[in-house]
C-alpha cells in the first residue's frame, strides 16, 4: 500500500505549487501596504514564523508521523490564504501580517517533513537509490503546478482582479489537507520515544558534530535566501519592464522551464554530483544577469530561461543533505538546518525591499544575482575538499 505515496506525493506537489497569486503576490501585498519594504515583510513574517516553527514541527513529525504534519500544513496555509484574500477586500495589513504568521507556521510543517517522508518511503520500497529521480519528479509537479495556476492566473487577472485571484488561492490548501490523509505511514521507521527536548538535543548533536554538514547548511541557507528573495520580488522587477497581466504569462513560461528541468535530472544524475551542483547554480546566475543587464521587455523571459538549471541544482543539493542525516533524526535535522536558512531570509529580504525602495528593483535583484554566484563558488569550495 505504501506505494501509492510515490502517487500522492506527486498530487501534493502540485497542489502546493498551485497557488495563483504566486507571480504577483509581491504587487499585491505593495498594493495594500504602498511600500515594497513592508510588502516584503509579510514575506519576512513568513519566514520568521517558520523559522520559530521549524524545531516544534520537525520534532512533532518525528513523533506523530509524517501523515498528520502534511494535513496540518494544508490546514494552516488554508487560514493563512483565507486572511491575505480577506486584507485585499478590507484593504487591512495587519491582517496580511497575521496571514503571514499562519503561512509561516503551515510552511515549518512540510519543511523537512516532505523530504523525510520521500527518502523513507523509497526506503521502505527498497529503493534509496532512485531518491533522487523520486525527488525530481516529485518537485516537476510543483514546478507544473506553479505553470498551470500561472496559467489560470493571467486569464482572471485580465478579465477580473487580483483580489479574485487571492480568493482563488484558498482552493488548493483544502485538497492539500484531504490528500494528507490518504497517505501510508512508513513502517521501516521506528518513531522516537524521547522526549522533544532530548529529541532535539541528540539531532543537534549529530549535527555539530559534522563540520562539513554545518558548512554545507550554511551555504545552502544562503541559497535558499537569496533564491526565495529573487523569486518573491521579480514581479516587482518585470513590472517595471512589461504589463502586469504579463507576469504570469512570463511565470508559465518559467515553471515549464522548471519542469522540464527536474526530468532532465535523471540524464544527469550519472555525472558527479558536485560539480553539476556547481555548474548548474553557476549557468542559473549568468543566465538572469545577462537578463539584467540588457533591461528591456525581453528581460523576464531570458531570466525565466534559467530555471532550466535549477531542478538540476536542487536535486543534488537536497540528495547529498538527505544522505547525511541520520533516520530517526531525518526530519528534526532537517528542521534545524531550515531553521539558519529562515532566519537568514528574513534580513535578505529586508534588505531587498529597502534597496528597491531607496534605490530600484533593478539594483535589489542585480545584488540577488550577485550573491548566488558567490554561492555557487562556496559551494565548489566545500564540496571539493
Amino acid at each position: 500500500m505504501i506505494r501509492r505515496n510515490l502517487t500522492l506525493f506527486k498530487i501534493d506537489n502540485f497542489l502546493s505549487g498551485f497557488w495563483p497569486l504566486s507571480a504577483v503576490a509581491i504587487i499585491y501585498f505593495e498594493t495594500i501596504t504602498r511600500s515594497y519594504a513592508e510588502a516584503m515583510l509579510v514575506f519576512s513574517i513568513v519566514n520568521l514564523a517558520q523559522s520559530l516553527c521549524e524545531i516544534p514541527t520537525g520534532i512533532v513529525s518525528d513523533k506523530i508521523g509524517r501523515r498528520y504534519s502534511m494535513a496540518a500544513t494544508g490546514l494552516l496555509l488554508l487560514g493563512g490564504y483565507l486572511l491575505w484574500a480577506v486584507a485585499g477586500d478590507v484593504g487591512s495589513v495587519p491582517l496580511l501580517y497575521a496571514g503571514a504568521a499562519l503561512v509561516g507556521c503551515g510552511q515549518a510543517f512540510v519543511s523537512g517533513t516532505d523530504d523525510a517522508f520521500a527518502y523513507e518511503t523509497v526506503k521502505e520500497l527498497g529503493q534509496t537509490c532512485d531518491f533522487d529521480r523520486v525527488f525530481s519528479q516529485n518537485k516537476s509537479y510543483g514546478e507544473l503546478g506553479l505553470a498551470v495556476s500561472a496559467a489560470l492566473a493571467t486569464a482572471v487577472f485580465y478579465f477580473s482582479s487580483i483580489n479574485t485571484l487571492a480568493w482563488v488561492s484558498v482552493v488548493p490548501p483544502l485538497l492539500r489537507a484531504f490528500v494528507a490523509f490518504l497517505y501510508v505511514e512508513p513502517k521501516c521507521v521506528e518513531r522516537t520515544k524521547d522526549n522533544a527536548w532530548r529529541h532535539f538535543v541528540k539531532s543537534l548533536r549529530l549535527l555539530l558534530r559534522r563540520p562539513k554538514l554545518i558548512k554545507f547548511a550554511l551555504v545552502k541557507s544562503l541559497n535558499y535566501g537569496f533564491n526565495a528573495a529573487n523569486w518573491r520580488f521579480a514581479g516587482a522587477y518585470y513590472e517595471t519592464l512589461i504589463a502586469p497581466w504579463l507576469i504570469n504569462a512570463v511565470r508559465i513560461v518559467q515553471e515549464f522551464m522548471g519542469f522540464v528541468g527536474y526530468r532532465l535530472v535523471r540524464l544527469v544524475k550519472r555525472r558527479e554530483s558536485k560539480k553539476m551542483l556547481f555548474v548548474s547554480l553557476l549557468a542559473n546566475a549568468l543566465i538572469k544577469m545577462a537578463g539584467v543587464v540588457i533591461n528591456t521587455a525581453a528581460t523576464p523571459f531570458i531570466m525565466v530561461s534559467s530555471t532550466l538549471c535549477h531542478g538540476v541544482s536542487s536535486t543534488v543539493e537536497n540528495t547529498l543533505l538527505q544522505r547525511q542525516f541520520t533516520d530517526r533524526q531525518r526530519a528534526t535535522m532537517g528542521s534545524v538546518v531550515s531553521l539558519f536558512a529562515g532566519f537568514l531570509s528574513v534580513f535578505i529580504f529586508m534588505a531587498t525591499g529597502a534597496i528597491a525602495d531607496y534605490a530600484s528593483a533593478r539594483t535589489a535583484i542585480f545584488l540577488l544575482i550577485f550573491m548566488r554566484i558567490a554561492v555557487a563558488f562556496g559551494y565548489k569550495r566545500i564540496l571539493g575538499k
